[in-house]
């Protein structure tokens, strides 16, 4: 294995562990905390879309905050496990995802003004279901591409 290829696994695996220590400090903030914050990202986005935003109102919001990280945690599973086994691990990477979710409603279980919530695994589960269809396109895309490629510099030989 390349020092190239050893780096590329490391970071992206770097990341899968950054991405989940902030879900995991963002549950642990006491509910108020949590809300707290919310708000303040949702008046940051009612700025811009203030319309939209007055129309979903605050739980939608949250929902939808719930799976764009874990959307986003799914994209850095699935480039890690591609770049550690060379092939893309849609099963593994929902199933890490959604284990991941679970792990992250029992842990609010001990947080003050916290609840384990099934309707947020469901929500999670969906997320992380957006990332890895996301994560298989870009790799279907890029193989496509250098598929292409390659051939292209074949028929000039």
């Amino acid at each position: 294995m390349t020092l190239k290829r050893k780096a590329l696994i490391s970071v992206s695996w770097l990341l899968v562990a950054v991405c989940m220590a902030i879900i995991f400090s963002l549950s642990h903030q006491p509910a108020t905390q949590s809300s707290e914050l919310s708000m303040s990202v949702m008046g940051f986005f009612a700025q811009i879309f203030t319309k939209f935003i007055e129309a979903i109102g605050h739980d939608v919001f949250r929902s939808i905050a719930h799976a764009l990280e874990y959307c986003g945690l799914a994209l850095l599973l699935f480039n890690a496990l591609y770049h550690t086994s060379g092939k893309p691990r849609i099963i593994l990477s929902f199933v890490i995802g959604v284990f991941y979710a679970v792990t992250d409603e029992i842990h609010q279980i001990f947080i003050e003004g916290r609840a384990f919530q099934f309707t947020d695994i469901l929500i999670d589960a969906v997320g992380t279901a957006f990332g890895i269809t996301a994560g298989y396109i870009i790799y279907k895309v890029i193989t496509t591409i250098l598929k292409q490629r390659r051939g292209n510099r074949l028929e000039k030989e």
